[in-house]
């Protein structure tokens, strides 16, 4: 190989890894960024007034609304909103109301966009005949993403314990 060959090899070797090592990096994510720890507390709110109301509209006017929003729930998993929405009407329809007590609640921001929910609450329902269910552990974890400026629910998983 001619000198001129190495030098043009090793001028382009420098160039790569100065080019790499002065790349910006992400400003670091505060974990409890206190806006973004609101406005996720706002928005869970809402999806908890609507399953409390047992209106399935509401309940799941958080999500992103489209294909991408699964729902897990014991051995169902929904995927998409209108298959997720089809099925919360289908169960919201034989209840008069829902009521949820957090036990514990953590809400971690991964990224400037991400968002990681997971709690323990204890829930009853109420169907249309009166009758309210004993209290069940609930065990939820939900991904929240950062669309044009609102949080939506991408992802929403919730165990009942027996």
């Amino acid at each position: 190989m001619s000198f001129h060959a190495v030098l043009t090899r090793v001028g382009v070797a420098a160039l790569v890894v100065g080019t790499l090592a002065c790349q910006t990096r992400p400003a670091p994510v505060n974990p409890e960024d206190p806006a973004i720890v609101a406005a996720i507390e706002s928005t869970l709110k809402v999806a908890l007034d609507g399953a409390a109301a047992a209106n399935a509209e509401q309940a799941l006017s958080v999500t992103t609304r489209d294909e991408d929003f699964t729902f897990i729930s014991g051995d169902v998993m929904l995927t998409g909103y209108d298959q997720a929405l089809a099925a919360f009407r289908e169960t919201y329809a034989m209840l008069e109301k829902q009521t949820t007590e957090p036990i514990e609640r953590r809400i971690r921001v991964l990224s400037p966009d991400v968002v990681l929910v997971t709690s323990v609450s204890e829930g009853t329902y109420t169907d249309k005949a009166g009758f309210t269910s004993a209290p069940v552990g609930l065990g939820s974890t939900i991904v929240f993403v950062r669309r044009n400026g609102e949080w939506r629910a991408i992802h929403f998983h919730q165990s009942v314990a027996k």
